[in-house]
C-alpha cells in the first residue's frame, strides 16, 4: 500500500516513462521530471540498483547538471546492506525529485525491498515529492510488479501462465505495468498480458507505454499521457466474468467486459472515475513538445 500522506501535505505526483530510444526523446521525457522535481531548485537523486544500470545513470546526471538543477547525485546502493545505510536516507529524504533508471525490476526489488532506502522513496512521495521510472524501471513504482516470463513471451492471446505478480515498492496500488527489456520486443503481447493481469486482479488497470511515452499520475488519481506516442490503458473494473480461476490451467482464458483505450499525449484517465477524457480544447499551437497540457 502507498504510505499515508502526513497532515498538511499533498502526494507526489509519479512519472512512469517508457524506453528511450534516442538523445532527443531521453531530454523531452527528463526535462518532464525536471519540470515536476522544482527545475532550477530541482535536487536531483538517480537510483540505479545494480552497477548494469550505472551507464545510463551517470548519463542522466550528466544531463541534469547541464540544466543547472540545485544538485543531482547517484545513490551509491551496492547491495541490501548499504541500503540500510543512514546516510543514503538521508540523501532520499533531502532529495525533491527521485529518478529509478532502467534495469530489471526484480533484482530492483530484491536488492532495496523492505529496506530503510525503500521506506524512505515512498516516505518522500507521501510528502509531496515526484518519483519517476524509466523503462522497466517503471514498474518498480508499482505494489504488483508484472515479472516477465520468458517461456510464454510468444503467447499471442491471454493465458493463466502468461503473468507473474512480484511486489514492488508500492507507491501505488492500482497500476500495473508491462514493460520489456527491448522496446519493441513483446510489444504484441502487451495486450493479452495486460488483459491476464486484469483478469487475476480486476481492481487492477493495466498500463503498457509506447517507446519515448510516458504518463503521469496525481494525487487526484488522475493520470496524464506525455509525449509522441500513446499509452495502452487495460481497466477490469467492469469485468462481468472471466475463467481466470477454473481448474483447468491450459484452456484458453475468458475474459468479458474488460474496458481498452489507447490514449495519445494530452488525454486523461482517472483510475477513481474510469473515465477517460480529451485534453480540453485550446487556442495554442498544438504541434511539438510545447503542446503537453502538463509541461
Amino acid at each position: 500500500m502507498p504510505a499515508q500522506v502526513p497532515p498538511g501535505f499533498t502526494r507526489g505526483p509519479l512519472l512512469f516513462m517508457g524506453p528511450l530510444m534516442d538523445a532527443g526523446a531521453s531530454a523531452r521525457m527528463l526535462q518532464s521530471f525536471w519540470d515536476e522535481a522544482g527545475s532550477y531548485g530541482a535536487r536531483v537523486l538517480i537510483v540505479a540498483a545494480a552497477s548494469a544500470d550505472y551507464a545510463q545513470a551517470g548519463h542522466m546526471r550528466a544531463w541534469f547538471a547541464e540544466t543547472e538543477v540545485d544538485s543531482v547525485e547517484i545513490l551509491p546502493v551496492t547491495g541490501r546492506r548499504s541500503a540500510h545505510d543512514p546516510a543514503l536516507v538521508a540523501q532520499v529524504d533531502a532529495a525533491t525529485g527521485i529518478l529509478i533508471t532502467d534495469g530489471s525490476p526484480l533484482r530492483f526489488a530484491a536488492t532495496l525491498g523492505g529496506t530503510p532506502v525503500a521506506q524512505a522513496i515512498r516516505r518522500a512521495n507521501a510528502r509531496g515529492r515526484v518519483v519517476a521510472g524509466v523503462g522497466q524501471g517503471s514498474a518498480v513504482l508499482c505494489q504488483h510488479m508484472i515479472v516477465h516470463d520468458a517461456a510464454h513471451e510468444e503467447t499471442p492471446l491471454p493465458h493463466r501462465a502468461l503473468v507473474r505478480f512480484a511486489p514492488g515498492l508500492g507507491l501505488v496500488n492500482r497500476i500495473t505495468l508491462a514493460c520489456d527489456a527491448e522496446a519493441g520486443a513483446q510489444v504484441r503481447t502487451h495486450l493479452p498480458r495486460l488483459l491476464t493481469a486484469v483478469a487475476y486482479n480486476p481492481f487492477l488497470i493495466g498500463v503498457a507505454l509506447a517507446p519515448n511515452t510516458g504518463i503521469v499520475l496525481y494525487a487526484n488519481s488522475t493520470l496524464e499521457v506525455f509525449g509522441p506516442g500513446s499509452a495502452l490503458v487495460v481497466d477490469g473494473w467492469r469485468i462481468e466474468y472471466s475463467s481466470i480461476a477454473e481448474e483447468e490451467s491450459d484452456a484458453a482464458l475468458t475474459v468479458i467486459g474488460a474496458q481498452i483505450h489507447t490514449l495519445g499525449q494530452g488525454f486523461t484517465f482517472n483510475l477513481d472515475t474510469h473515465l477517460a477524457e480529451q485534453p480540453p480544447a485550446s487556442e495554442m499551437p498544438q504541434a511539438g513538445y510545447e503542446a503537453y497540457t502538463s509541461f
